[in-house]
């Protein structure tokens, strides 16, 4: 199964940055999400979109550096990728054309 991760407390420690500070730029009186996202390994499971672009937006203000989403989640997939029906027609093809 494919999972999604935060790497939201990775990445303030890489920017010295403490959740209050990000809960401050975020605009946030709720500050216990702000600290729960930046909570190693007890990140919520599921958050709002409002809140991911607020959340962006505070780390953007604090950093003064384009952040995306990739900047705090990271994607690990458990598909493996196949060739399309056509890349796999190109790869039995052989060579010459024959």
């Amino acid at each position: 199964m494919s999972v999604l991760r935060w790497t939201l407390a990775d990445f303030l420690a890489e920017h010295e940055i403490t959740a209050y500070a990000l809960g401050k730029a975020m605009g946030t009186s709720y500050m216990n999400t702000v600290y729960r996202l930046a909570k190693r390994g007890h990140e919520p499971s599921r958050i709002d979109l409002p809140t991911l672009v607020t959340v962006l937006d505070g780390l953007r203000t604090l950093t003064g550096k384009d952040v995306q989403i990739t900047d705090i989640l990271h994607y690990e997939s458990s598909v493996e990728l196949s060739p399309t029906p056509a890349a796999s027609k190109r790869l039995r093809a052989k060579p010459g054309g024959a």
